[in-house]
Order: C-alpha cells, then sequence, then structure tokens
C-alpha cells in the first residue's frame, strides 16, 4: 500500500492485468492478516479490517506497526481497489480475489511499486 515507518503496505494491479474472476472467489468484509514487501524490497506483516462504508463503497484499514492508514476503496468485477494517503502522498492498491478468499495485488504511492497478500483470518 505505502511506505509505513518502517514498513510499507497496500497493493496496486493494472486494470489490464485483471483476470476473469472464478464464481466461487469473493471478497469477504472482515479481518485479513497482511504480507508485504516494500519497493526496496523490505518485507512487512501486519493487519487488514475490510468494512461495508456508505453507498457502496468499503472503508479499508491497514495497521502495520504502528502506523495506521484508512483508504476508501470499491469492489467491481471482483476487484477491490482502494485509495488512501500517506505521509501526504496519495496512494492506490488494487487486490484480485484469489479462489480460496486471499486478496493479492500490487500498490504504488508514485515511487514504486510494493506487492501485498492479504488472507482472511
Amino acid at each position: 500500500m505505502f511506505r509505513f515507518r518502517p514498513a510499507l503496505l497496500a497493493a496496486a494491479l493494472t486494470p489490464g492485468l485483471i483476470a476473469t474472476l472464478p464464481a466461487a472467489a469473493q471478497i469477504r468484509e472482515g479481518l485479513y492478516e497482511v504480507e508485504g514487501t516494500n519497493p526496496d524490497g523490505s518485507t512487512y506483516e501486519g493487519r487488514f479490517l475490510l468494512q461495508a462504508g456508505p453507498a457502496a463503497s468499503w472503508v479499508a484499514r491497514w495497521q502495520v506497526g504502528d502506523e495506521q492508514v484508512i483508504g476508501l476503496g470499491l469492489i467491481q468485477g471482483g476487484v477491490l481497489a482502494v485509495s488512501f494517503v500517506i505521509d501526504g502522498r496519495p496512494g492506490i492498491a488494487v487486490f484480485d480475489v484469489e479462489p480460496d478468499g486471499r486478496l493479492r495485488g500490487s500498490w504504488t504511492t508514485g515511487g514504486g511499486m510494493g506487492t501485498e497478500r492479504l488472507t482472511p483470518r
């Protein structure tokens, strides 16, 4: 998603890379474990909470160490896209849902691409 001090998080897949999802794959509201890699190759772990928001939006909360980031997203075609701001810089994270319910994607704040895997708890 973005650079946390000392970790990073989120995910952003370009729309052209998004594959058709199996019918059984669904994005679920709830708590996820985060495993991520920053653009510099360093790794981080944390938690991610996805909750339904107003008007078909979704509220995403990442917790990595002492850092918390809140984003606003939408789900379309089995893909979760979340915008966020960290250290005053806007970012985007985009996750594809896997058949087992994990979310996998990439993220950027304009300074390179990171990756993230979110596993439902």
